[in-house]
């Protein structure tokens, strides 16, 4: 296999989690594999005259605590200058990254994954193409439909559409007094995007889990415990990694999903499961691969890097 020049487009490398930050492991497999690992920001993403140009930076990359990188070039590049550039930026999933996937469409390089599967692909929203396999669920900005779909149950979870790792996320009983008032401040917060509503469910008091797909197929799983007093099982807002095995719910949402993520190209994805329940399918930016290979073994940078290096023969 020729040696790539892969590219990065993620968040600032100074601000990576070390020990569970999913694009460094994705890097360091791609350096051990002896391919030229660059990184840039979407801020240093820009089109010029007919063509796309980043700023970017050569690096070598490690597990260190100390020093993860080290920088050994930085210059502006023609982005067809890379083999493959890999999306891996956290939302907020805004008009600017938005943007940005309309710039990275021009380019000659391999996108991973495309861009138009990252916008086709609503994280929270594309779960409605899947009702029998979701918790009951509305989105909308009808203050009065909202009210009518949450006294339906004890309680429901609000969600800001475009966030993530648990942030813009509350809990309401449904039938309080002050439902209407503290859901429609919910809703003014969220601008002039609808807000999305579930049931809530129970069971999430036992976590949920990231099953992992890559190419179509379900690789493995990692559960996620919620810290005590919070239903958020997000590790960004406390929860905890846990071993977890794959039931046959798991596998039959996996098996639902999988020909969507085919059809649009998307190779590595993260879904979102609590009790047999859909929640979520994450394509911008998914993580716990090192925790995965921690509890299991499964070497998911492996896996990826076996198939970009095939799509790149």
């Amino acid at each position: 296999m020729k040696s790539l020049r892969i590219a990065v487009q993620m968040d600032p490398i100074e601000s990576m989690v070390v020990a569970r930050d999913t694009s460094l492991a994705l890097m360091i497999e791609a350096e051990r594999r002896g391919h030229e690992v660059w990184w840039f920001t979407p801020d240093e993403l820009w089109f010029d005259a007919g063509k796309v140009k980043a700023r970017a930076r050569h690096v070598s990359v490690s597990l260190s605590e100390h020093k993860h990188y080290k920088t050994h070039e930085e210059g502006v590049r023609a982005a067809d200058d890379f083999d493959v550039i890999l999306v891996r930026q956290d939302p907020p999933f805004d008009m600017g990254y938005i943007s940005n996937t309309y710039l990275l469409e021009l380019t000659k390089a391999l996108v991973l994954n495309p861009p138009r599967a990252i916008r086709d692909i609503s994280e929270k929203m594309s779960i409605m193409r899947f009702p029998e396999l979701t918790p009951k669920t509305w989105v909308g900005r009808d203050l009065d439909a909202l009210e009518t779909f949450a006294k339906r149950f004890d309680q429901v979870v609000l969600k800001v559409l475009y966030l993530m790792g648990g942030d813009g996320v509350i809990k309401l009983h449904a039938r309080d007094p002050d439902f209407r008032a503290r859901a429609g401040k919910f809703m003014e917060a969220a601008g002039r995007e609808p807000i999305l509503a579930q049931e809530f469910l129970p069971a999430v008091s036992g976590g949920d889990k990231r099953v992992f797909m890559l190419d179509g197929e379900v690789f493995g799983a990692v559960r996620r415990m919620p810290s005590e007093g919070d239903f958020r099982a997000n590790l960004h807002a406390g929860g905890v990694a846990q071993a977890a095995e794959l039931d046959d719910a798991d596998r039959a949402i996996a098996k639902a999903i999988a020909p969507v993520l085919r059809e649009r190209g998307i190779l590595f994805a993260g879904i979102d499961v609590i009790a047999g329940k859909l929640i979520e399918v994450n394509v911008t930016s998914p993580t716990l691969v090192q925790e995965l290979k921690r509890f299991s073994g499964l070497d998911l940078p492996k896996a990826f890097w076996d198939r970009v290096e095939a799509m790149s023969a």
